[in-house]
């Protein structure tokens, strides 16, 4: 009787142990869903940044000389946060203070989560110094439109000048106060 007793102790301590290790296991999944779900959704601020990117209101090179709140765009490189160093997430789109002041737009559009507890924000910034007026290879990131003169590259690019490079930064917020910051680059 003693040995059964010690045995149920033991499988009891072992079904206890199990339980916990699923529940752990099951949070994990749940985390990664949400993660994945708000990276999923970032395409969708990604593709309606390229919209407003190729658009009239940012699509003409006079236009993509000064700022334009309609289209959640910047004609200079946005500053990062205090001391992250000269690389990263806007400031603009981590404060939120500043991304309304700034009239930027969201998806939804009322800039405060739908239903669904998602709310999309994102700018565009073209990768030049401030001060710039005119885009210079000097004082702007560049993507090179030269010729492929080898024939390995199966996207042929017709000679001509640099064209301007364009930071796309998307921030999603979700349930549970996830958040999911994307960034890609245009040019």
């Amino acid at each position: 009787m003693i040995l059964t007793l010690i045995a149920l102790v033991i499988l009891l301590i072992s079904v206890g142990g199990m339980l916990r290790a699923t529940d752990t296991s099951t949070s994990i999944v749940g985390n990664l869903a949400f993660r994945r779900d708000l990276t999923n959704r970032a395409e969708i601020a990604i593709a309606a940044a390229k919209a407003q990117l190729n658009s009239g209101l940012v699509f003409s090179s006079s236009a993509r000389e000064s700022d334009n709140s309609l289209a959640n765009y910047s004609a200079t490189r946005l500053a990062p946060p205090p001391g992250a160093g000269a690389m990263g997430v806007p400031h603009v789109l981590i404060s939120d203070n500043e991304y309304t002041a700034a009239l930027y737009t969201c998806i939804p559009a009322s800039c405060t989560a739908g239903t669904d507890g998602v709310l999309l924000r994102w700018v565009i910034d073209r990768q030049c110094t401030a001060g710039t007026t005119t885009f210079t290879t000097a004082a702007c990131g560049y993507v090179n439109t030269t010729k492929d003169a080898g024939g390995t590259n199966f996207l042929k690019k017709p000679t001509g000048a640099s064209r301007g490079l364009f930071r796309i930064s998307v921030r999603v917020s979700g349930p549970r106060n996830t958040e999911a910051y994307i960034q890609t680059t245009a040019g």
